[in-house]
C-alpha cells in the first residue's frame, strides 16, 4: 500500500472509530470487533450494534469506500493496514499521534475524553493528512480530461487558477510560452476547496511528502501507480493525452481544434491567442468528450473524483 493510501486509510479509520465510540457510547473495544456485514447506514444514518447514529459522522462515507476498496475480503469493519484486527492499545497510540500533529495538548485518547477544541483540531487536520490523496486524484483528472503534460501538472500552482474568466493557465510550456485551458465543470468546485488550503499565490498545488514541489517525474509515476490500483498496466500521462484525442475525434471536432486543445504546434496559435469563441468552443467539446467511456475504459472515474472532494468543506 502506497504512503499517500495508508495515511489517507489510517486517517479516516480513526476519526470513524471516535465518532461511533463517541455518539453510541459503546466500548472502544467493542467497536473495534465489529464486523463489516453487522452494520448498516446510508447517507444520514447508521446502525451500529442496533444503536442508531444519526446523523452519520461526515467521514463514515469517506472511510468505508476506501476500506472496502483495499479489504474487500476481510470481514472486519476496522482493521489495521495490513488487514488484520485493530486493537485498543494501538489505537490509543495513533489518537494520541494525531494530536501532537494536530497541535494541541495530548491527554487521555479515549474519545469521550476528547475536548471539543481537540475534536475540532483532528478534523482541521484533514487537508494535511489527506492532501497527497487529493493530488492523486486531481492529477489523473487534469491530465485525463485536458490533457495536460505532466510537466504542465507539476508547475501550477494556486494563482494559475483563474476562477472568474474560467481558465487553467500554463506557465512556460513545452512550446516556449504561456497558454490557456478551460476551467472545465468537473474542476471548479474540487479545486476551489482545494485551494482554499493553500496560503499564497504561489503555493504550488503539488507538493510531497516534504511539502517539496513536484517534479515531472513525480506526476509520471502518480499516473502509473493509479493505474496499476486499477488493473491499468504501464499507464502514462501520454497515454491519457492520446485516449482524450481520440476522443474528440470521435466526436468528429474539427482537428485544428483538437490541436490547440492538445497544445500541439501546428497549428501554431497556442490558446492563449484564442478568442473568447474558440475558448468556449473547446470548453464544450471537452465538457460533452467527459461522458465517453474511452478514456476511462469503464472506470467510473468522475464520481471518484467529485466524492473525494466532497469532503472538504466548502466555506462559501
Amino acid at each position: 500500500m502506497e504512503f499517500s493510501t495508508s495515511t489517507n486509510f489510517m486517517y479516516t479509520r480513526d476519526l470513524a472509530i471516535m465518532s461511533c465510540v463517541r455518539l453510541s457510547n459503546l466500548p472502544v473495544k467493542r467497536v473495534l470487533e465489529t464486523r463489516r456485514e453487522d452494520v448498516l447506514w446510508d447517507d444520514e444514518s447508521i446502525l451500529l450494534h442496533n444503536i442508531l447514529i444519526k446523523p452519520a459522522p461526515r467521514v463514515w462515507g469517506d472511510y468505508i469506500g476506501e476500506r472496502d476498496r483495499l479489504f474487500p475480503e476481510s470481514d472486519l469493519l476496522f482493521t489495521t493496514v495490513d488487514g488484520n484486527q485493530y486493537y485498543p492499545d494501538k489505537f490509543g497510540r495513533r489518537v494520541k499521534k494525531l494530536l501532537e500533529e494536530a497541535g494541541v495538548e495530548s491527554t487521555s485518547p479515549h474519545p469521550r475524553r476528547l475536548t471539543e477544541k481537540q475534536c475540532q483540531a483532528l478534523d482541521k487536520l484533514r487537508f494535511d493528512v489527506q492532501r497527497q490523496h487529493y493530488q492523486i486524484d486531481l492529477a489523473v483528472a487534469l491530465c485525463s480530461y485536458l490533457g495536460m503534460r505532466p510537466s504542465e501538472v507539476a508547475k501550477l500552482e494556486k494563482r494559475d487558477i483563474d476562477f472568474g474568466s474560467g481558465v487553467i493557465k500554463l506557465r512556460d510550456t513545452k512550446s516556449q510560452e504561456d497558454q490557456v485551458l478551460p476551467l472545465l465543470s468537473v474542476f471548479f468546485v474540487p479545486l476551489r476547496r482545494f485551494t482554499r488550503y493553500l496560503d499564497r499565490g504561489t503555493s504550488p498545488l503539488f507538493v510531497n511528502t516534504k511539502c517539496v514541489k513536484w517534479e515531472r517525474r513525480d506526476v509520471t509515476r502518480t499516473i502509473a501507480n493509479w493505474g496499476e490500483e486499477r488493473g491499468i498496466d504501464n499507464l502514462t500521462p501520454r497515454k491519457l493525452r492520446a485516449s482524450l484525442g481520440v476522443t474528440l475525434a470521435r466526436l468528429k471536432v474539427e482537428p485544428g481544434l483538437v490541436a490547440k486543445v492538445l497544445r500541439h504546434k501546428d497549428p501554431a496559435t497556442a490558446l492563449r491567442h484564442y478568442e473568447y469563441q474558440v475558448v468556449e468552443e473547446a470548453r464544450r467539446y471537452l465538457e460533452e468528450a467527459q461522458s465517453n467511456p474511452v478514456i476511462w475504459q469503464d472506470h467510473d472515474y468522475r464520481q471518484e473524483f467529485l466524492a473525494m472532494y466532497a469532503e472538504l468543506k466548502d466555506t462559501e
